[in-house]
């Protein structure tokens, strides 16, 4: 056998096995179903965008109805591969070298790449307004700035966060738009846990739709302004982008229907399985971030404070146990702390019990705990990696 295809073998296989052996808490990853990968294996890779019998423009027009559906969208795009990669283009197709935009920045959360594409693209930005003790804007002072006339957008990029902008608090005016990137909470906004941005004027909702949106990697861009879908329409393809992968958007179009029938539910339990571990780790002791008395998040993650070497050691505990979590430094985790997310977890559709465990299991691993006891509670959830809320039964061949 080929020396090269041995070496996949191997790595593929051991990438199965950690996966399998995984108790998965990274809030940027989620659980695929079987049902909505079957395109990646389909007659549509590798089609040619131009050619009229690869029915592409029929699969974009069911991506479209589905986005409709789900979030009132007169427009979808689903042309580009990624969240950063629709980001970029769509920036492209609507902003001009030297406008100036308001943008969440990386200690408030935002996305690290975004300032670096702004920068390349010669495009100014000031920080969004933001209060680190509420986890908020502070939409006294952006609207101040928005008064000005001196930007053209608000661009909302947020990739850590336990709250979700307020649109209806923003004095948005009439030349000025949002460009919202919700790829951390996509599903959440089709599984109407949080408010639609779409129901707001002058809003170009996008995202990478493979953390709460249960998809393979793509990204999404979704408007219902006139002037900016003619813009998009006219820039992103075939200026910006021209190979396309059909099969990826198909794979999309599956998550869409998915999440049209068992949406609602699926996204629900992702926020109260959040809260619910929430509560617990802080009774193991955990520093926990809360948005009010009673309430932790009100998306997918969680923000566990610590002290940086508290932080290192906890991270690289979990990876020796295999638990899929995140490490941050910056001011939003008043400095350092540890990002979990129950997206995956809520595929499993985990119940109390399951919960009770994890947040056992966190602490032993925190405290070095026995590792006997460790082993048994990973076994116990690895058992449990059962997915809920897709179809089952449904090949497409």
């Amino acid at each position: 056998m080929n020396i090269l295809l041995e070496k996949y073998i191997d790595l593929y296989n051991e990438m199965k096995k950690n996966d399998k052996n995984c108790i998965p808490l990274c809030a940027a990853e989620t659980y695929i179903s079987e049902f909505v990968k079957q395109p990646l294996n389909s007659e549509f890779e590798g089609k040619y965008y131009f050619f009229k019998n690869n029915k592409i423009e029929e699969l974009k027009d069911l991506i479209t109805l589905a986005c409709n559906r789900l979030f009132h969208s007169k427009y979808a795009n689903a042309e580009s591969l990624s969240g950063i990669n629709c980001f970029t283009v769509c920036v492209m197709s609507l902003l001009k070298s030297g406008q100036k935009v308001l943008l969440s920045t990386p200690e408030q959360g935002g996305h690290a790449s975004m300032p670096v594409i702004l920068d390349t693209l010669n495009i100014q930005y000031d920080s969004i307004p933001y209060n680190f003790d509420k986890y908020q804007i502070d939409y006294t002072s952006l609207n101040k700035m928005c008064a000005t006339g001196n930007y053209s957008f608000i661009i909302l990029c947020q990739s850590d966060l336990i709250t979700v902008p307020d649109l209806n608090k923003i004095d948005l005016p009439s030349n000025m738009g949002i460009i919202y990137d919700a790829t951390q909470t996509l599903g959440l906004i089709c599984g109407k846990c949080i408010p639609n941005p779409l129901d707001y004027p002058n809003v170009i909702l996008l995202g990478g739709t493979h953390k709460t949106l249960p998809a393979v990697a793509c990204g999404l861009i979704m408007t219902n302004n006139d002037l900016y879908i003619e813009q998009l329409k006219s820039n992103i393809t075939p200026n910006y982008l021209r190979d396309i992968q059909p099969n990826h958007m198909a794979c999309l179009l599956l998550s869409l229907i998915e999440q049209i029938e068992y949406g609602v539910e699926y996204q629900h339990t992702t926020i109260a399985l959040a809260n619910m571990l929430a509560k617990k780790l802080e009774k193991y002791g955990f520093n926990i971030a809360k948005i009010s008395d009673e309430v932790y998040t009100m998306t997918h993650q969680i923000f566990l404070l610590m002290t940086k070497k508290e932080t290192d050691f906890f991270y690289n505990q979990a990876l020796d146990y295999n638990i899929s979590l995140n490490q941050k430094h910056k001011k939003l985790f008043s400095e350092d702390g540890i990002r979990l997310g129950t997206q995956q977890i809520a595929r499993y559709n985990w119940e109390e019990q399951d919960i009770d465990e994890l947040a056992k299991l966190l602490f032993l691993i925190k405290h070095k705990g026995s590792l006997n006891e460790i082993k048994t509670i990973r076994k116990k959830l690895i058992d449990k990696k059962i997915p809920h809320f897709t179809y089952n039964e449904i090949i497409i061949e």
